[in-house]
């Protein structure tokens, strides 16, 4: 598929050409947004939900327990909708648990181990309704559980997997990521109950990031090729050929989408100026990113091959340079965004007398 064909279609899936009417109808549009980097996170969801929408804004409905984080697919961390979470948990956690199975050995994490954290966390938060990850360390360890060298997040991200909590509300003093656990079945009060979750999966990650190829889909949700294959088949007209890539995987849209409405009606003489932060959905969320950034680019985006992802200037649907947090562009649209992704990764200095 052509660039000036694949690129628009998928910045229109991604919110990035006319934004959702909210802040909620985004994060439902898009199932998961990445957010190893909670502030990063938190500007990709408001970024697709209108240039007006602040930090302060997503930070409510998390603390109203509109939106959670948990450790969904692959075991990343995402931003969902509350309703969301259960029946996702449900459909990934097996691989990303057998993924996890070498380094939970390695940290002396067995089912004796997660049976009594998961007793501890259980009885902790159903005395104090939310607590930090700092709060429940100290808890784990006063009952002779150590946390020291990761063992306790990974005790935490197993408890999650299971569906015992989650991350929901931000504390009054939080400064730029702080976040509390909540008990899951406490919080969250409602759950959707896809008929088929993989069939769900599969729409909903298309929906939101088609034009996209089954390759692309397996990395994004965990899930083997071979099971993206058979669910699409299964879900048979509402999926929808539209090219292939270089290699000769199939692109897919779901029918009706946005992403299809940008294909039958290509028209734009340019794509508007964007910038993403780390992590960021349109970048992340695709095991082939070429059609965005060449390797060299690539090797900029992320630099030290540590898991780690910079964010970058799009131009044109691609990566154009990196961004320097140091470096204002000169012109009224690059400098407003660049204010605008600064102002979610400042921490607000309290007001003086």
């Amino acid at each position: 598929m052509r660039p000036e064909l694949l690129l628009p279609a998928r910045m229109a899936s991604q919110l990035l050409l006319e934004p959702a009417e909210s802040i909620l109808s985004a994060a439902g549009h898009m199932l998961a947004v990445q957010s190893q980097d909670f502030t990063a996170g938190r500007y990709a969801l408001a970024q697709r939900a209108g240039i007006g929408v602040t930090r302060a804004q997503v930070d409510e409905l998390f603390s109203s327990g509109k939106l959670v984080r948990s450790w969904t697919m692959r075991g990343t961390l995402h931003i969902c909708l509350p309703q969301d979470l259960k029946w996702l948990m449900e459909s990934t956690k097996e691989r990303t648990l057998r993924a996890n199975a070498p380094r939970l050995r390695e940290l002396e994490i067995d089912a004796n181990a997660i049976e009594q954290a998961a007793g501890l966390v259980a009885s902790y938060l159903a005395d104090h309704g939310r607590a930090s990850r700092d709060a429940l360390f100290a808890e784990l360890n006063s009952h002779g559980m150590p946390t020291a060298g990761q063992r306790g997040i990974h005790l935490l991200m197993v408890l999650v997997q299971h569906g015992l909590i989650c991350l929901g509300p931000i504390p009054a003093d939080a400064k730029l990521a702080a976040q509390d656990f909540v008990l899951l079945e406490r919080w969250v009060t409602e759950h959707q109950e896809p008929e088929n979750p993989l069939h769900e999966l599969l729409l909903r990650y298309l929906g939101s990031h088609g034009p996209a190829t089954l390759r692309d889909a397996a990395w994004y949700t965990g899930q083997t090729l071979t099971t993206m294959k058979r669910t699409a088949s299964e879900l048979g007209t509402s999926l929808v050929q539209v090219g292939v890539d270089e290699h000769g995987d199939a692109y897919w849209v779901v029918t009706g989408s946005r992403a299809e409405q940008s294909l039958e009606a290509p028209g734009l003489l340019g794509l508007p100026l964007r910038l993403l932060g780390g992590f960021d959905e349109y970048y992340l969320s695709y095991a082939n990113r070429r059609p965005i950034a060449d390797e060299a680019m690539q090797r900029q985006i992320a630099p030290g091959k540590n898991g780690m992802f910079l964010p970058f200037w799009l131009e044109q649907g691609r990566a154009k340079e990196v961004w320097n947090a140091k470096a204002a562009p000169s012109d009224p649209i690059g400098a407003a965004l660049h204010q605008r992704y600064l102002e979610f990764r400042t921490i607000r200095q309290p007001a003086k007398d």
